[in-house]
């Protein structure tokens, strides 16, 4: 279970990285052509980051303390 754990949060870090690049992409296009769909997805790339540490937190934290 552990080492599905770090595997989740790698896949959370270099999706965090892959959303990083995508937004700078999306402000050094030329003419502005894809900005905002390239801004969208880093959007949408950071959500999904944030939903996945949420339930992975979620599945950490005992819901009784005894």
């Amino acid at each position: 279970m552990a080492s599905e754990e770090g595997a989740m949060k790698q896949l959370c870090d270099d999706l965090r990285q892959f959303a990083m690049e995508v937004h700078q992409v999306g402000f050094s296009v030329s003419g502005g052509v894809g900005e905002r769909e390239c801004l969208d997805l880093s959007e949408r790339m950071f959500a999904a980051v944030e939903q996945a540490e949420a339930r992975m937190a979620a599945k950490s934290t005992p819901l009784f303390y005894g």
